[in-house]
């Protein structure tokens, strides 16, 4: 130690004497050249500066290097403990990568803000992780002088009573961000309270953010009925706003490397060198690109193959655990401990909570913790409770939300099934319905979570029901089949599945399944007990569903039942009982007729009449309602029976009844008048007064349209009638163009519903193809209209081999309209066929009811002369077209506007069939001429609808007088097609 510290002192020692030695010769230099002696001073201090300065430098900045490296290794070494949240930073209020693009959005939704008469809802929708709640923070700063408050779960009800009291003239912009999730009559009364307070001065707007605008959106009205119209007003599709994933000018790797550069700037990291990656989807959502951004800084992935979401919650594991070893729940470095971390923040994530003890049953769901002790529940309650906090007390889970739904499903993963049913045990509804949205939306990017789904949906069916009850909006087709499967052998309390089946709205393309199954234990449940009224009720109740649901046989049933009941509770106690029996009579006239027994029918809804007729004179503003629907159905069997005047009468009274009621209560009857004069434009059209027909269906369409804006899920089937019986009315007043889009309208809706409920649809999607056909060879597009036209024929002897009561009238009429489209596409045998098949299908149905049937027979024999006199059977082609004749002169006589034009098309079919076959007769011509007369006659009622009719009947005339010596002109000879007569449904 002793010769240490001399070895120090002799290094001292020899350094001064060194820096002695070179000032000396620096000032003897000097000195030598006769230098003044402030030059001499000067040469001394500059010589050991010279000599030595280099070498001080250069340790200088070795010493900085180091220090800077040990810094750098020291960075390193945190970076295996973060001691904060990193998923933290990928949240849209961090706002750590700056904002850009969506510039045409934040125009749009600018305009929305500064325009005064504006309406007061938007609604934003994307798929998750596409920024949609960074736009609404970005929009709410660019709003100067307006406050930006974002509305919590729960507080819309509050928040709009707050806005009706408030009388502060303000400017507010309110954002609701997963709006699809909300309590949608709270959600309701907010945008109509929103929407109440506007004014010039005073804006309110209600900015919502989902990820699409289904069901939810599109049935919200239902859920508001004190509001219904403002509701459907504010909810239609222009206030929906898409946010595409795409950035406008900028790309993936572009996003990626300015948002590593933000990242490493907030954690003081080095930025990385990033290697641009090829073949990047450039509609990979912006969440991810910056998750990706995210783990590039934290430190490379285990592997070349990963999910970035992944990566990010290893990452964020570490601050689970710095968090846990803080709550004295883990010692030392247990892998296993982190394992068990990661699974209770994963079924937090899945499931949520709000009280302790709700966090505490979370706890134990996880296997490892099933039996710990309270004192380590109660340290993992308040180590859950302090990873994400919240103000409102509901826990706080990880964000965002694609990051949560990962975290769930791979929780879910690493349980056996047994383990997974624990999980989805004992929950409460509103925990149920988290459940299922969060493995919903996890569907979209995790391939397994539907088979969690499955699992999930049978634990325990009365809750899991009432959670789809509040969730199959927003996730249509996602849950109500295998609910409903469920519901039919679970063991269920008859007066919980009452109750539910109560809270289902009728009718429902979502939730209609479920209900059926519901009615359908309630009714079994109730069979020891007929005499109970409450059983009518449930029978009626259940007769609906299955008729809703296509099962017309089963529903016969059990409306008939229903009335059995009901008219032996009426026959004890007439009074009480008798509206009831009503009810039940007009609901089993309707199930007759579906099932094609229509002259019962016709007796039924006579009775519905007669009984809400007296009822009503007692009772007017009670029973008005039913009365108009009794007068409404009772029409439409009037003219499937062939008493046209009586339904046209009948039709008009039911829509003057509605019209009555929606003057009064426009919510509440106008999709009752909606219905009714959808069918009293049938009426017109079958009376012949094509002019206020088309006019009664442009009104049923714009109805149902406003309808379905505001609540597509229960107004669709109603827009696809209208549609359909619409483009027909187009068609007869010659504007064809129009027809055909409007059949192609109702061809694609019935589409859709066909595609949700088969059964139930297939009739009206068969129909309204067959009238499609009917449009497409209007406008010449004859090769589509053949393949279409065979389309619905095939569908139609489908449903005639399960029903032939019910759809052979309509196959009848589908058989002879394919016999026209076969023939223009020259396929002669088989139109000759098809139309015989046609006359035959008319002859049996006319011998049954001739009143209901001898039109259609009528219009199938005007088809069958052309095509026997182009099969070259002269004789048998006259005596079809003039039995044609015949007919129609009959019905004519009966209902001149109805039938005119179908007799003067007969009389024409008679020249036709004359010069065709080269055998012109004065008979023949005599008929021509009466034909042109009667279109002429048309004509001056309607002058576009026959102007076709007339120049080629005059043409065929023509034709026969050069034939028969009265011309000397040639005349080109007249394409018989024109002449045939198609009808639509």
């Amino acid at each position: 130690m002793v010769r240490a510290s001399w070895h120090g002192v002799w290094r001292h020692v020899v350094s001064a004497l060194a820096f002695a030695v070179v000032c000396a010769a620096g000032a003897w230099t000097a000195l030598a050249e006769n230098k003044p002696a402030w030059a001499v001073v000067a040469a001394a201090v500059a010589a050991p500066v010279g000599a030595f300065a280099p070498s001080v430098l250069e340790r200088l900045r070795a010493g900085r290097a180091l220090a800077s490296e040990r810094r750098g290794a020291v960075a390193l070494g945190a970076r295996q403990d973060l001691p904060a949240s990193v998923a933290l930073l990928l949240q849209a209020d961090q706002q750590v990568v700056p904002f850009f693009g969506r510039g045409w959005v934040l125009q749009t939704l600018e305009s929305w803000a500064a325009e005064k008469d504006a309406m007061a809802v938007r609604l934003v929708v994307g798929a998750g992780g596409v920024g949609k709640t960074r736009l609404a923070r970005e929009f709410g700063t660019r709003l100067s002088g307006w406050d930006c408050v974002w509305v919590r779960p729960g507080g819309e009800a509050t928040m709009a009573e707050a806005i009706a009291a408030d009388s502060i003239t303000q400017r507010r912009l309110l954002v609701v961000d997963y709006a699809e999730t909300r309590d949608r009559a709270g959600l309701a009364a907010l945008m109509c309270a929103a929407q109440r307070v506007c004014s010039a001065d005073s804006r309110t707007r209600v900015l919502l953010l989902a990820r699409h605008a289904g069901l939810w959106w599109e049935t919200m009205s239902a859920a508001y009925p004190d509001q219904e119209h403002v509701v459907d007003v504010l909810t239609v599709a222009d206030h929906v706003i898409a946010l595409p994933v795409e950035f406008e000018g900028r790309d993936p790797q572009q996003i990626v490397s300015e948002a590593v550069t933000a990242f490493a700037r907030k954690l003081k990291y080095r930025v990385p060198e990033l290697v641009p990656k090829a073949g990047r989807d450039p509609a990979t959502p912006i969440l991810r690109l910056h998750a990706e951004a995210l783990v590039a800084v934290l430190g490379a992935p285990r592997n070349d193959r990963f999910d970035v979401l992944d990566e990010v919650l290893r990452h964020e594991a570490r601050y689970w655990r710095h968090a846990a070893r803080r709550a004295k729940l883990l010692v030392g470095d247990d892998p296993e401990a982190d394992v068990v971390l990661r699974q209770v923040t994963g079924i937090s994530s899945l499931l949520g909570a709000h009280k302790d003890s709700e966090v505490a049953a979370l706890v134990v769901r996880v296997p490892s913790l099933t039996g710990a002790d309270a004192e380590l529940i109660r340290r993992y309650v308040a180590w859950l409770r302090s990873l994400y906090p919240t103000a409102t007390g509901v826990l706080g889970t990880v964000q965002p939300d694609l990051l949560g739904e990962t975290l769930a499903v791979e929780a879910l993963r690493g349980y056996r099934a047994g383990q997974r049913s624990v999980v989805f045990s004992d929950l409460t509804v509103a925990q149920a319905a988290q459940a299922l949205t969060v493995l919903a939306r996890a569907c979209e990017h995790q391939l397994d979570a539907q088979a969690f789904i499955e699992e999930a949906l049978t634990v325990e069916v009365p809750t899991m029901t009432e959670a789809v009850l509040e969730v199959a909006m927003q996730f249509p087709g996602r849950f109500s089949a295998r609910m409903a499967s469920l519901l039919a052998s679970a063991d269920l309390d008859p007066g919980w599945t009452q109750r539910i089946a109560s809270q289902i709205a009728y009718p429902s393309l979502e939730l209609g399944r479920v209900a059926l199954a519901l009615t359908t234990r309630i009714v079994a449940d109730m069979h020891g007990s007929p005499d109970s009224p409450a059983c009518g009720t449930w029978m009626n109740i259940h007769a609906i569903r299955l008729a809703e649901a296509g099962r017309r046989d089963e529903a016969l049933i059990a409306s008939q039942k229903a009335v059995d009941l009901r008219r032996d509770l009426t026959a004890g106690n007439r009074d009480v009982y008798l509206p009831e029996l009503a009810a039940s009579v007009n609901n089993h006239a309707i199930r007759l007729a579906e099932t094609g027994r229509r002259d019962k029918a016709l007796d039924t809804s006579q009775e519905a009449v007669a009984i809400y007729r007296e009822l009503a004179a007692d009772n007017r503003e009670t029973y008005l309602p039913d009365l108009a629907a009794s007068v409404n159905n009772h029409a439409i069997r009037l003219a499937e029976a062939g008493q046209r005047d009586e339904a046209l009468t009948a039709s008009q009274e039911a829509v003057d009844l509605r019209r009555d009621l929606a003057a009064g209560n426009r919510d509440a009857y106008l999709p009752d008048l909606a219905t009714s004069v959808n069918n009293h434009a049938i009426q017109l059209a079958e009376a012949g007064r094509q002019d206020e027909a088309l006019t009664a269906s442009q009104e049923a369409v714009d109805l149902r349209r406003d309808l379905v804006a505001g609540n597509r899920d229960v107004y669709l089937p109603g827009l696809a009638t209208s549609a359909n019986n619409h483009a027909n009315r187009l068609a007869k007043a010659g504007r064809r163009d129009e027809a055909l889009a409007a059949s192609q309208e109702a061809v694609d809706l019935y589409r859709e519903l066909a595609d949700g409920n088969r059964d139930a649809y297939l009739p009206g999607l068969a129909t309204s193809v067959n009238n499609h056909a009917l449009r497409l060879a209007e406008t010449g597009r004859r090769d589509e209209a053949l393949a279409t036209s065979q389309e619905a024929v095939d569908l139609y002897r489908d449903l005639a081999a399960g029903n032939r009561d019910a759809y052979l009238p309509d196959l009848a009429t589908l058989v002879s309209n394919h016999a026209i489209h076969l023939a223009e596409a020259g396929r002669r045998d088989e139109a000759l066929a098809t139309s015989q098949e046609a006359v035959d299908l008319h002859r049996d149905l006319a011998a049954g009811n001739r009143d209901a049937y001898l039109p259609g027979l009528a219009k199938s024999m005007s088809n069958l002369p052309i095509d026997l006199a182009q099969a070259g059977r002269r004789d048998e082609a006259l005596t079809a077209a003039q039995e044609a004749v015949d007919l129609h002169r009959m019905l004519a006589a009966g209902n001149q506007d109805a039938y005119l034009p179908d007799l003067a098309k007969s009389l024409w079919n008679i020249g036709v069939v004359a010069a065709y076959t080269e055998n012109p007769s004065e008979r023949a011509l005599a008929a021509i001429t009466e034909a042109i007369e009667l279109f002429l006659t048309l004509a001056a009622a309607e002058p576009d609808a026959f102007t076709v009719e007339i120049q080629a009947a005059s043409r065929t005339r023509a034709l026969l007088l050069e034939m028969l010596g009265s011309s000397q002109d040639r005349i080109i000879h007249e394409d018989p097609k024109n002449a045939k007569n198609s009808d639509g449904l």
